[in-house]
């Protein structure tokens, strides 16, 4: 749910967010009534290795969220910047060597590298999630 609200927060207007707010109101409620009926006090009580196998891919795939969201808001609004903090020494920063990827994908409507940090998201999450849903 926190991650749905980030995605909220960047890319969803504002008149419709409540509707994400009822949404994940409504995943909680479900979750506890399940847990309730199953008679277990935790998400994967009964499976401790698949438990164990998504919090450590959790930090992953939640950076990775994040990356898309920012992504996803750029694509749409070219306006929106984010200063990096702290900020990031030369050695990444460097305009006159553009990285690689940037260079493979030219052809893009978006700004330089959006594609494909999109992509590269998209794709290291589906590999994090893996047969988790």
């Amino acid at each position: 749910p926190g991650i749905a609200a980030v995605y909220d927060k960047l890319l969803v207007a504002e008149d419709l967010q409540s509707f994400g707010e009822q949404l994940r109101k409504n995943y909680e409620e479900t979750k506890e009534l399940l847990l309730q009926v199953a008679g277990h006090k935790d998400v994967l009580e009964g499976d401790p290795y698949l438990k164990q196998r998504l919090r450590l891919r959790e930090s992953y795939i939640t950076t990775l969220n994040v990356c898309q969201a920012y992504t996803l808001k750029r694509i749409r609004d070219p306006s929106f910047q984010v200063s990096p903090q702290p900020p990031l020494s030369k050695e990444f920063t460097d305009e006159s060597q553009p990285a690689e990827l940037v260079q493979l994908n030219q052809q893009s409507e978006y700004a330089p590298g959006l594609e494909d940090t999109l992509i590269l998201t998209m794709k290291g999450i589906a590999a994090g999630m893996q047969d988790t849903g």
